[in-house]
């Protein structure tokens, strides 16, 4: 970047994590790629761009560069917070839908393409590798399938055939946008973050949801030294290679993580509250039937504000869209302890702090 950078911005920068500047191309899969000083690295960074922002909106450091976003599921503040980091640093931001204004893809190889599918993926993101700079893909998991899924095989596929990086958007495995979001509201809420108690617990849903989000929110939380405490009704347990990874990044932060199905101890002493519903992907409550039946005996699991009296004036933390009433109740959520508008603002912030790290680590490169 040619231009004069405010001086905290700049300096910001150039801590981005090597995975950045070292990587070829420096994709952004799980969010687990920089490491956790690259983490609190990208968070310095998008603090910057936030005190900054009016000044960065007139220096537009990222003109002349495009962001793709592909869109295989629905998105309001993963699309609109990117589109809006992208008009703050001059970016053009191109939005993409498969099956609605462009061709319906095939990803398998090897295959006769003569049904629905018009493009196979290695052509589309091979175009799209020289059209844009960064891709973004959020694609949910298929129900049913989670030992495929949980290698984000479409994300992976885009990842194989474009040469540029690859940004999460969401997928089955993590949603590490929403994670950097995360990892910066917690460290404004708390500039001493290490040993604060955070607390992520299930919540019920009529739908299965994607395990991407309490994942990514266990991953925020133990990179600040958070001691982290998960809390879900038996048969619904999270990726084992995800709680793996929440143990590693706990101990290398010389904090604690630990599960249970105990909700009341778990709330007990919280600073924050972090309420996300996902479905099972094993067992009986991975059917449709299943996770209905296991609804209707776990409404107690709903976040209300006398769980948060258990707590230590607890935070109220949810990535949103949220249904009232059934994940936490609206006193809790247009209460004073809530933060998820901080948490959606904080999607703008962090997302331009990572284009501006992996634009300027393709150019160091």
């Amino acid at each position: 970047m040619d231009i004069q950078l405010p001086a905290d911005v700049a300096s910001a920068l150039d801590a981005v994590p090597s995975w950045a500047a070292d990587s070829e191309l420096p994709h952004f899969l799980t969010g687990l790629e920089p490491g956790r000083d690259g983490t609190l690295a990208l968070v310095r960074l998008a603090r910057a761009v936030r005190t900054h922002q009016r000044e960065l909106a007139r220096l537009r450091p990222l003109a002349g560069h495009s962001f793709a976003g592909m869109f295989f599921d629905p998105s309001l503040r993963t699309r609109q917070s990117m589109h809006v980091a992208c008009a703050k640093l001059g970016a053009a931001f191109l939005d993409l839908q498969p099956g609605s204004g462009m061709w319906t893809l095939e990803f398998r190889d090897e295959v006769m393409m003569d049904g629905g599918a018009a493009e196979h993926v290695a052509e589309a993101a091979g175009v799209l590798g020289r059209y844009a700079d960064i891709l973004g893909i959020r694609a949910f998991p298929t129900r049913g399938q989670w030992e495929r899924e949980r290698t984000q095989p479409v994300h992976a596929a885009f990842a194989a055939h474009a040469d540029a990086p690859i940004v999460n958007l969401e997928g089955p495995m993590a949603h590490p946008c929403q994670g950097l979001a995360d990892t910066l509201t917690l460290s404004d809420l708390f500039p001493e973050p290490k040993r604060k108690k955070m607390v992520v617990t299930w919540a019920p849903h009529p739908k299965q949801l994607p395990l991407a989000t309490p994942h990514s929110a266990l991953w925020a939380g133990a990179n600040l030294g958070c001691d982290v405490v998960l809390t879900h009704p038996e048969g619904f347990e999270l990726d084992p290679w995800a709680i793996e990874q929440t143990h590693r990044l706990a101990k290398e932060a010389g904090s604690s993580f630990d599960v249970t199905s105990d909700r009341e101890a778990a709330l007990e002493g919280a600073d924050v509250v972090y309420a996300k519903a996902w479905g099972a992907v094993t067992g009986p409550e991975s059917t449709a039937g299943g996770h209905a039946n296991a609804i209707s005996a776990l409404r107690n699991w709903t976040v209300r504000s006398s769980d948060l009296e258990r707590g230590n004036n607890p935070r109220f933390m949810h990535c949103l869209p949220v249904r009232r009433g059934v994940v936490v109740s609206a006193d809790v959520l247009e209460g004073p302890r809530s933060v998820v508008l901080d948490q959606a603002e904080n999607r703008i912030w962090g997302q331009a702090a990572l284009m501006m790290a992996l634009l300027q680590g393709r150019k160091k490169s």
